[in-house]
């Protein structure tokens, strides 16, 4: 097996792994609807359009990244856990992005 087939499977394992993560999650905030973005469609509620939301959400997961850069160790999440998180609200920006896309 080359290097890049290598790559390309455990890129797969990853991407399979937010799948995994953000269905899990998705069903802590989808109680009583059908909405895994119900919680990042709340930004509205403060005038930022929801794909934004996520985006902001995603910086969070930047300040927490760059803070284990500076010192070392996080306390309540793993860098993993925070980079999966990033990968995770990208997507769902993309998500709400072409959403809203077809809405206009």
């Amino acid at each position: 097996m080359t290097r890049w087939e290598e790559q390309s499977i455990e890129f797969k394992k990853i991407l399979d792994e937010i799948f995994e993560v953000h269905q899990r999650k998705g069903s802590d905030y989808s109680t009583g609807h059908d909405d895994h973005y119900s919680n990042v469609r709340q930004s509205s509620e403060f005038g930022i359009e929801p794909w934004l939301g996520a985006i902001i959400r995603q910086n969070d997961k930047i300040g927490r990244i760059k803070s284990f850069v500076k010192n070392k160790k996080l306390y309540n999440e793993s860098v993993e856990d925070s980079l999966l998180d990033n990968a995770t609200y990208a997507l769902i920006a993309l998500a709400l992005y072409r959403e809203d896309s077809k809405c206009s």
